[in-house]
């Protein structure tokens, strides 16, 4: 498994490690499927790069479906206004 190395809230390094060994490594965080690169910022549990938090594909999906099911519901509030005349 990917761990990123911590140093300062900092990923300094990604290493392979076998799980069994991470306690020989205290500063590593495995990273699952996130794309973390060295300089990314690791605090209270969350890697971000830019302010913004690293997504797995899933989570990514997610977030897209839920933003999708707002503007549905956005349109379908519009469309409504539409039809009573109520929208220019």
């Amino acid at each position: 498994m990917t761990y990123a190395l911590i140093e300062n809230e900092m990923v300094s390094n990604l290493i392979w490690l076998y799980e069994g060994n991470a306690d020989d490594f205290p500063s590593a965080v495995p990273i699952g499927e996130r794309s973390v690169m060295i300089g990314d910022h690791y605090a209270d549990g969350v890697f971000t790069r830019d302010g913004e938090a690293l997504l797995t594909p899933l989570e990514e999906a997610e977030h897209t479906i839920c933003a999708l099911d707002e503007m549905v519901v956005e349109l379908e509030y519009q469309n409504v206004l539409l039809e009573l005349g109520l929208l220019a």
